[in-house]
């Protein structure tokens, strides 16, 4: 799991650069929304697993 937020998390630099350079509110969103899913998101997927799993 940890790799997965790094991965999110340079994606996030990435897009949000980018965004910012060619003025583009999509990418910067985009990047955004990849960090949020990296450090909520996927804690969130996590425990509705366990939940119906019924650990």
């Amino acid at each position: 799991m940890p790799l997965i937020q790094i991965i999110l998390f340079i994606a996030f630099a990435v897009l949000t650069t980018i965004g910012y350079k060619k003025n583009n509110r999509n990418l910067m969103l985009l990047g955004a929304i990849a960090i949020s899913f990296a450090f909520v998101g996927l804690d969130f997927l996590i425990g509705v697993e366990e939940g119906l799993s019924g650990r």
